[in-house]
């Protein structure tokens, strides 16, 4: 018989959504960047991305609650990073203002998730 009952992965979080959507964005937005950007700060802020999504997913799949918050910690800190690349990326005009706002704002959001998160766990850990 199978099994039809629902498993919340990783995948079925806002989290993980919010953030798969801001990479496919950039993805796409990466191609209308200057050249001489797209192969600098536009990879970096790629590969930023992906470092964050995968500590996420790492973070998902930890049990053990220090590892998970130190883990999240380390994807705080690559989005505090990742706004700093974001907002240089505007100030060299190889991202329009209208983009950055709007990835700003994602950012923004996917801050707020990821700080609920420890605080939950730094709660459970007590």
């Amino acid at each position: 018989m199978a099994n039809n009952s629902f498993t919340k992965t990783v995948y079925h979080t806002p989290l993980f959504d919010e953030l798969y959507r801001l990479f496919c964005s950039w993805h796409i937005r990466c191609d209308s960047i200057p050249k001489r950007d797209r192969l600098t700060i536009g990879i970096k802020v790629e590969n930023s991305m992906l470092e964050i999504l995968i500590s996420i997913v790492t973070a998902y799949h930890t049990k053990d609650g220090h590892l998970k918050l130190e883990t999240l910690s380390e994807a705080n800190i690559a989005l505090e990073g990742l706004k700093i690349l974001i907002r240089l990326a505007k100030d060299i005009h190889a991202l329009d203002a209208i983009w950055y706002v709007k990835y700003e704002g994602q950012l923004q959001e996917i801050g707020k998730m990821v700080g609920g998160w420890m605080v939950s766990i730094q709660k459970t850990n007590r």
